[in-house]
């Protein structure tokens, strides 16, 4: 006798729609590995003029060396990279600070890292394959150094990223000495990889407070997170019916207050034979059609009338609404839509047997009049049209003398 549908078997499991294709939440080791690179990619912003002064030195000793040729190659590919791999931070930038997918900007922060970490190779190779006695080259040297250990110590919260520096410098310093034929190039390069590691570690080490500080930071946002969307889905339950969505009796009448209308619209709901319905098919169907209702009011309301309204389920299968109270065919056009929609419902829902008829009950409220007052008429009214065969709106006799309205 029951035949659901799906999507009312996804209403009476109390699934929504934002449940059901809301896409998941990022982990805790994402959202780290996120703050880490927020927190690199600033620290990159503020070592541009420590790296470019490096890349000076450098170039200003090296003129005074007598292999100065061999380093004009290396400089100027070492500035084409240092441009690159600040556009690329310069996007990795972006694509955080907009909450996007990181993945294309930071494979190819990855390439630069690599065709850097080969720039620095080549600048320190002309020392170590062709050496000359010159003060100079301490000046060229030591800038190099220092220039590998800042960038060794900025990206070493993200191994990965130090890693692909360390793999461009080293294979491009290890084929340059290969080339160069220099003698002792696998001691040279040994030694090279071994300071490497030395530089990475230790900075790795040092920026352990930095990788714990971003958990902590990641932990109290997801707290912070949780704690609004707690007491926001707790604001919410404290003002609305947790089967329909509409307001409660407390807030219903709380909101209506504010209403800044002069003449009000007050329109009681309710649902047919209702506990027939409850008993025959079940309390599920029963929840399942409250909540269609509940819909079908809002929907029903935001097309007639606009945003300019209140909505409530005071109980049971009663339901309120206030309205600005308009001509009457304009107030006839809302009570008939409420009729047809609710009637809909039955055949939507493909259940043998099942009908969704409402009776009406409609007064018209002055600012003299209090909203119980105005209830008790469109109770009143209500029940009239009850007795009168239901499926009907009935008007309070009191109110702004307007005649019985069988609904369509």
């Amino acid at each position: 006798m029951k035949r659901f549908r799906k999507d009312d078997r996804a209403l009476v499991e109390m699934r929504t729609e934002q449940e059901l294709f809301e896409p998941a939440p990022m982990s805790s080791h994402d959202l780290v590995q996120r703050a880490i690179l927020k927190g690199l990619v600033d620290t990159e912003q503020r070592s541009v003029i420590a790296n470019l002064s490096c890349w000076v030195v450098t170039g200003v000793a090296a003129i005074f060396l007598p292999t100065a040729t061999y380093f004009l190659f290396p400089l100027i590919f070492r500035l084409i990279a240092m441009v690159g791999t600040r556009t690329t931070f310069a996007y990795l930038r972006t694509a955080l600070k907009e909450d996007r997918p990181i993945v294309r900007e930071y494979r190819l922060l990855i390439a630069a890292l690599v065709v850097g970490g080969a720039a620095w190779g080549i600048t320190l190779l002309p020392i170590v394959a062709y050496p000359t006695l010159h003060p100079a080259r301490l000046l060229v040297g030591g800038a190099t150094l220092v220039g590998m250990s800042i960038i060794a110590t900025m990206l070493s919260p993200a191994p990965r990223l130090a890693f692909s520096f360390a793999i461009g410098f080293l294979g491009a310093f290890g084929a340059g000495l290969v080339i160069t034929g220099t003698p002792g190039g696998l001691t040279l390069m040994l030694g090279m990889a071994i300071l490497f590691l030395i530089f990475i570690a230790y900075s790795h080490a040092s920026t352990f407070s930095h990788r714990r500080s971003a958990q902590l930071l990641v932990e109290n946002r997801r707290l912070s997170d949780d704690l609004r969307t707690s007491l926001e889905r707790a604001l919410h339950m404290a003002d609305h019916d947790s089967l329909t969505g509409l307001f409660n009796r407390r807030a219903f009448f709380a909101h209506t207050k504010q209403a800044p209308w002069a003449k009000r619209l007050v329109i009681m709901i309710d649902i047919d034979h209702f506990k027939t319905i409850n008993d025959r098919y079940g309390h599920a169907v029963g929840d399942v059609v409250l909540k269609r209702i509940g819909r079908v009011i809002r929907t029903v309301l935001q097309e007639e009338v606009g945003a300019d309204h209140y909505a409530a389920r005071l109980g049971g299968e009663e339901f309120a609404i206030m309205v600005p109270c308009g001509p009457t065919f304009e107030n006839r056009a809302l009570t008939d839509m409420l009729h047809r929609r609710i009637a809909g419902i039955a055949e939507q829902m493909e259940i043998e047997g099942l009908v969704t008829t409402a009776s009406l009950g409609v007064s018209v409220m002055d600012r003299q009049q209090t909203l119980d007052e105005a209830l008790h008429n469109a109770d009143t009214a209500l029940y009239r049209a009850k007795a009168q065969g239901r499926n009907r709106t009935e008007y309070a006799l009191m109110s702004a003398r307007m005649t019985t309205i069988q609904s369509a």
